[in-house]
């Protein structure tokens, strides 16, 4: 296991659970990201805001309270900034953010789709600023793993980390169509293959169920799939968000033991639990 972790995919604020088993909401502060921070050895997190509430009863932290965070704990919070893209002044927004200290975009959902106009926009004002967008996607928000396509020929400088369910479902060649965590076996030569084989501007989180999903479900091609994609695959969890048994993404390290467990090469796991994101985030 590499010396220091970083978790590129955190919150803090309340969430919904979405488990058959524990119903209700879970209320998580910087004290409890920091406590998961400790129990699993994280060194730094990417502390991650939404532009809004996305579904009754969530209320994320705003990128104020983020930046807030942030202030509190000098490089062990790393902060993001998310705007909605809408806002007249969103770009306006963007930049403020940065100038104070946010260090990517994201997390980016929206229910529009991916390659709207006004987040193009966006995304071209990101890669100015030389911060990454961390998108998630699926069948509402950002859809179109296509359309995605369509964005990298129009923002090719920009830095891009995939999350949700509408990009790790394209892990393989043969997607059923209205199934959002499929199972069995990957056929190799899917859309997320192919689009990380084409553009080295394209990063990969495996947090969630999403990643887990897709990183479980045929052991033999994850394998093979993260030791070629480890330069530009992240390890994150998506704390404080509530898995199917009940049980806590970060705390609960399925996705931690699910590297740990597929007998990775020395280097590549340093590289997808610390490296990578090191590197993109600027943290020493």
């Amino acid at each position: 296991m590499a010396e220091a972790m970083i978790d590129i995919h955190t919150h803090i604020g309340v969430v919904k659970s979405w488990s058959r088993y524990l119903f209700g909401r879970v209320v998580v502060t910087l004290e409890d990201l920091l406590g998961y921070m400790d129990a699993v050895g994280i060194s730094a997190a990417a502390l991650l805001p939404l532009p809004g509430p996305i579904r009754a009863g969530n209320r994320i932290a705003s990128t104020e309270r983020v930046l807030r965070a942030a202030e509190r704990c000098p490089g062990r919070v790393v902060p993001f900034c998310a705007v909605d893209p809408r806002a007249p002044n969103a770009e306006d927004l963007v930049e403020r953010y940065v100038r104070r200290g946010c260090r990517g975009f994201g997390e980016y959902k929206v229910e529009m789709r991916v390659d709207h106009p006004l987040s193009v926009r966006l995304y071209k004002l990101c890669a100015e600023l030389a911060i990454p967008v961390l998108i998630h996607m699926d069948s509402k928000y950002n859809p179109d793993v296509r359309g995605f396509i369509r964005v990298l020929e129009e923002v090719p400088d920009a830095t891009f980390i995939m999350h949700g369910p509408g990009w790790w479902k394209h892990i393989s060649a043969v997607v059923e169509e209205g199934v959002e965590y499929p199972s069995g076996r990957v056929v190799p030569g899917g859309m997320v293959e192919r689009i990380m084989s084409e553009h080295e501007n394209v990063y990969a989180d495996i947090s969630a169920f999403s990643g887990l999903n897709a990183l479980r479900r045929d052991p033999e091609y994850a394998r093979r799939f993260l030791e070629r994609f480890s330069d530009r695959v992240l390890y994150g969890t998506d704390f404080p968000c509530v898995g199917e048994a009940g049980n806590q993404y970060g705390p609960n390290r399925e996705h931690l033991d699910l590297l740990l467990g597929l007998g990775l090469s020395k280097q590549a796991l340093e590289r997808i639990l610390y490296r990578n994101a090191a590197e993109l985030l600027g943290v020493e």
